[in-house]
């Protein structure tokens, strides 16, 4: 079981190398769409990602609810 803080590593990691983020613009409270500027293309490329990196699946009403690097953590969280 992997905590809080090595999940959002993962985040992270996915955002910085998929998108080209900057670790700096990445904290829990960013917002993928606001801040971001995640496209809806954008947030399934990086539930893929996350999904091969954890080997859970998401649901995607889970993936709706999604707005900021701190739900993604929790939503991976809930599913260890």
């Amino acid at each position: 079981m992997q905590s809080k803080e090595e999940i959002f590593g993962w985040v992270a990691e996915v955002l910085m190398h998929e998108f080209e983020f900057s670790v700096d613009e990445l904290d829990p409270a960013t917002h993928l769409i606001d801040d971001l500027d995640l496209d809806s293309i954008d947030a399934v490329d990086m539930a893929v990602r996350l999904e091969e990196k954890t080997g859970y699946r998401f649901a995607e009403e889970e993936l709706r609810s999604v707005t900021t690097i701190q739900d993604v953590v929790d939503l991976i969280d809930g599913h260890q």
